[in-house]
């Protein structure tokens, strides 16, 4: 069964990163969300994709430089344009979260991709995540592009899934040899590499032992087509077309 990943929860349909859009990949029937992880000024996990606040809350700063409270002032909502040009979520109060603030409300059986974003993030994230329920369930997952950050992850918890990131056009082969090397679980192209037959690859990865995911999957057609090799899984910021594609969860 390929598994759908919710893109920073429901990225298409409600601000990336904020329990609004983690709820709705939810409600839409994803099998895990995805994130992105920051370690603040004062020591926290903040979930955001970039490393500074403007594109999604159209605030400066650095998530590096900047404390958790300052960070939570920003409106998580501001930026997100709706299909008519709207920005229905801009003054509803949303907020930035932590890590630990998306485990303890992650429900049963929704599993997580946590990709980090950070170096610095990888040893806190790691000490909260090797004893959360999601964890302990099978359902977690760390990933990165950068190759030293989930090296790191992998030698201070082995016990952990890690995967690693690929840029688009770096080779899905060197990506399998490097994970296989290094003890990772899979690989995670760009979805345009695995090309329209993805046969080949697959099966070397299963040669190795090795999954291979993809990202950012947002066309049916698409999706049906890499779910009949069994692909791991794949991130879409439309879980609901996901869905529909592929039919209900387990099926």
């Amino acid at each position: 069964m390929t598994l759908v990943v919710g893109h920073r929860g429901a990225a298409g349909h409600a601000p990336e990163n904020t329990f609004p859009s983690y709820e709705l990949a939810v409600e839409m029937g994803v099998d895990a969300i995805e994130l992105d992880i920051h370690l603040t000024a004062d020591g926290q996990l903040a979930v955001i994709h970039d490393d500074t606040l403007e594109r999604t809350t159209g605030q400066p700063g650095a998530i590096r430089d900047l404390t958790m409270d300052q960070i939570r002032a920003a409106d998580a909502g501001a930026t997100f344009t709706a299909a008519d040009g709207s920005t229905p979520f801009a003054g509803r109060g949303l907020q930035v979260p932590t890590l630990a603030e998306v485990l303890d409300w992650l429900p049963d059986g929704i599993g997580l991709v946590v990709e980090i974003k950070a170096r610095e993030a990888v040893e806190p994230a790691v000490e909260l995540l090797r004893a959360a329920p999601v964890q302990k369930a099978g359902g977690l997952t760390m990933i990165s592009f950068d190759e030293r950050a989930v090296d790191q992850v992998h030698e201070l918890a082995p016990e952990i899934p890690t995967g690693l990131l690929l840029v688009p056009t770096d080779s899905i082969e060197r990506g399998l040899v490097y994970a296989t090397e290094h003890g990772h679980a899979g690989v995670h192209p760009w979805e345009g590499d695995l090309g329209m037959d993805p046969a080949p690859i697959l099966s070397q990865a299963m040669a190795y032992g090795r999954q291979v995911g993809c990202y950012v999957l947002n066309e049916p057609e698409r999706m049906k087509h890499l779910a009949a090799y069994r692909l791991w899984g794949f991130v879409t910021d439309l879980p609901d077309v996901a869905r529909a594609a592929l039919g209900p969860r387990g099926s």
